[in-house]
């Protein structure tokens, strides 16, 4: 799995795929071989902070091309009503949008 660290906390993301979810073109997108893979939060500790899905990383980056970067992982099966524990509650991407 890769991991991506937030420099807003120290919260890291480890999803597999990170470096493409994150900063990859619409076309590494198409790439992703989980798109509905389920990654994990956690603190500077190691401890569990949250569950997260590509698409939620998608939803929060607010790219100007975010919708273009959500359609390209729906192409390939990401699941937008996927339930996860996003920091304590039982939410999908779609209600997040």
């Amino acid at each position: 799995m890769d991991y991506k660290k937030n420099n807003n906390n120290k919260n890291k993301i480890i999803i597999d795929q990170s470096d493409i979810i994150t900063n990859g073109t619409i076309e590494q997108l198409k790439t992703i071989k989980n798109p509905n893979g389920i990654g994990t939060i956690v603190d500077e500790d190691n401890n569990f902070v949250s569950q997260i899905t590509p698409l939620m990383m998608i939803i929060n980056q607010s790219a100007k091309n975010c919708q273009d970067k959500i359609d390209a992982l729906l192409n390939i099966g990401a699941d937008p009503n996927l339930k996860i524990n996003y920091y304590g509650k039982n939410i999908s991407a779609s209600e997040r949008i």
